[in-house]
């Protein structure tokens, strides 16, 4: 079973704090690093400045920022710093129109990247809310045929709901997404930006999410999946020491 800390490249600071955390939980091998156009330091690079603080760093990519017609950019950084893999995004157009995004869907992209950089290892993003559970079956299986091999999921935050999506991706490579939400307001940003699910015993306190974490490392373990963990404003530290204090 495999665990990835998302880290958040507000600064270098963040970054080595969140590397720090994840060095004190065994259970904890991989980082993802999300590309965040408001912050100056994209994905890549925060990899390159966690290199030797972790196992695995895998940035996000955002499809929008690369054109089809043109060689991937990133070839040579990511062959001199070690990047082996990446989570493909669609990637959302910046609102102030100052930065130039291209026309370049996922499954092209993913086809580009895998026939320039054959050694690199692809995992696309999973959206359990996006449409239905049939439509993102069909599409998480279009991305798989263009050579993705595993899936990265948005945060789950009822079992039942992930277990449905289980039964259609047994034996394959998926990391489910979990996220502390640790107040109403939290409760209503995954409601509205993605349209998340919640069970109406739901409750914004760390004693519940740190349940609710708990139940999906027990299903990941027994299931043969991997863990996403996206521990997005709470204390990393406390957050890490419910979830993983049974299994010590």
């Amino acid at each position: 079973m495999l665990i990835s800390l998302e880290a958040v490249p507000r600064s270098k600071e963040a970054l080595e704090e969140a590397a720090k955390a994840a060095q004190n939980f065994a259970e904890i091998n991989i980082i993802n690093v999300p590309d965040l156009l408001k912050f100056p330091l994209r994905s890549w690079e925060a990899c390159a400045i966690l290199a030797g603080k972790t196992a695995s760093c895998i940035p996000h990519i955002r499809a929008i920022d690369f054109a089809l017609d043109k060689p991937f950019p990133l070839i040579k950084f990511f062959r001199e710093r070690g990047v082996k893999r990446v989570l493909v995004i669609a990637g959302d157009a910046p609102k102030n129109g100052e930065r130039e995004v291209f026309p370049t869907q996922t499954i092209p992209f993913i086809g580009k990247l895998k026939q320039e950089m054959s050694e690199l290892r692809i995992y696309a993003a999973f959206d359990p809310y996006r449409s239905n559970i049939r439509y993102e079956i069909d599409y998480l299986k279009a991305k798989e045929d263009a050579g993705v091999e595993g899936f990265m999921s948005q945060p789950f935050f009822d079992t039942r709901l992930l277990e449905i999506y289980a039964e259609f991706l047994e034996q394959k490579n998926v990391f489910w997404g979990v996220s502390p939400a640790l107040s109403e307001q939290s409760r209503l940003y995954w409601e509205s930006r993605n349209r998340a699910v919640f069970p109406k015993q739901f409750s914004p306190t760390m004693e519940w999410n740190v349940n609710f974490g708990r139940q999906v490392v027990e299903f990941c373990k027994t299931h043969g999946f991997n863990l996403y963990l996206m521990p997005i404003k709470v204390d990393i530290q406390a957050y890490l020491s419910g979830l993983f204090l049974k299994y010590r």
